[in-house]
């Protein structure tokens, strides 16, 4: 019995011992900025094809995430999820999350005096305000070069961003419009400043958003009490002025949340958000057996909905290359090898070997 129980510990502390890989979701970096004249955080998911060497070396979209000391981990494997073979509904993509440092001068568009503001409201107020500007001037001199230098980056850009962070998302799309080509938005605090926001835009009403796309979150119709009804009112006056002035060449999607208050609204807005910016994207591939046209049509309409080419990831490819091989459908097999050396004439797998 005494020899058992030996064995047993000798085989749990083995185990217990082996089992200490960590699991990495991300890196973080630090930025010299010249332009906020401080040192900024900045935290990045990487896809799990990003190092395959078997794979041609892959461009990837990027999501620029504010608040990301919130929301980095959860959205990372969002991500993941989703862009997961062999049905995604996302492409893989680079996650930049940028960690605040002074939240409230970054993350709202103008000065504002709290002496002029309800009590609640200058509660949410710590430090300056007004740094909009600037913030931008850090993200597209300083932040995107370091990210286009060091990582392998396709040119597709996404702003996601929640309450002070959904207001500067607004603002950027507005006086900043050709950074980024997406935006989704989570209950932002379009009360800023007696609703500037709201404000430059109906004083564009006829601005060219240049084929950006907008998802719009809200919360719960429970939550228009008291003080979070300023919050709640801006938004749906701000949904209404979007709906009825149809914006020049801006997609536009709004969607309210049941159930779901302030805090909650990004986990499931990231997620249909996500999937409203890459509507089509997922397609069921079994049916290229009836439509071989199937693929290329579909991401075709999609790259004419985004106003930019994306193709099918190689690895996806090789996918669904092998479940018709497998499945003996050859001819579609084949129709699928040649669409991937198209796309990827320097693929490092071997085709002989697929149409073996």
């Amino acid at each position: 019995m005494k020899y058992f129980i030996t064995l047993l510990f000798t085989f749990l502390f083995s185990i217990a011992s082996t089992a200490q890989e960590p699991i990495n979701i991300g890196t973080s970096y630090t930025i010299l900025s010249s332009v906020l004249n401080e040192n900024r955080t900045i935290q990045i998911h990487l896809p799990k094809s990003y190092n395959d060497s078997s794979l041609t070396p892959q461009h990837y979209p990027v999501i620029y995430l504010l608040d990301s000391e919130s929301n980095f981990n959860y959205l990372s494997a969002y991500v993941e999820k989703l862009s997961k073979y062999p049905y995604p509904s996302i492409p893989e993509m680079i996650i930049v999350g940028i960690v605040n440092t002074n939240r409230t001068r970054d993350l709202t568009p103008t000065v504002k005096n709290t002496s002029s503001m309800s009590q609640e409201q200058s509660n949410k107020i710590k430090g300056d305000s007004g740094g909009n500007a600037l913030f931008f001037d850090f993200i597209e001199t300083e932040l995107f070069p370091y990210i286009n230098t060091n990582f392998r980056t396709v040119g597709y850009n996404i702003l996601i961003g929640h309450s002070f962070g959904g207001i500067t998302a607004l603002n950027n799309l507005l006086t900043r419009t050709s950074m980024f080509n997406a935006y989704i938005v989570h209950d932002p605090s379009i009360w800023w400043d007696d609703k500037i926001i709201l404000q430059n835009y109906q004083d564009a009403k006829k601005y060219d958003f240049q084929n950006r796309k907008l998802f719009l979150t809200q919360v719960d119709e429970k939550e228009n009490t008291d003080h979070l009804a300023e919050h709640y009112n801006a938004i749906k006056e701000f949904d209404k002025f979007l709906k009825n002035s149809t914006p020049l060449n801006l997609q536009y999607k709004y969607k309210q949340y049941t159930g779901e208050d302030h805090g909650s609204i990004p986990m499931k807005g990231n997620l249909d958000g996500l999937r409203y910016i890459f509507e089509g994207y997922k397609i069921n591939f079994k049916q290229l057996k009836t439509n071989l046209n199937l693929l290329e049509s579909s991401f075709d309409a999609l790259s004419k909905n985004l106003h930019f080419t994306l193709v099918p990831n190689e690895q996806y490819l090789t996918t669904i290359i092998k479940y018709f091989q497998q499945n003996n459908e050859i001819a579609v097999a084949n129709y699928l090898i040649q669409y991937k050396e198209k796309h990827y004439p320097k693929c490092m797998i071997i085709n002989k070997k697929e149409k073996e």
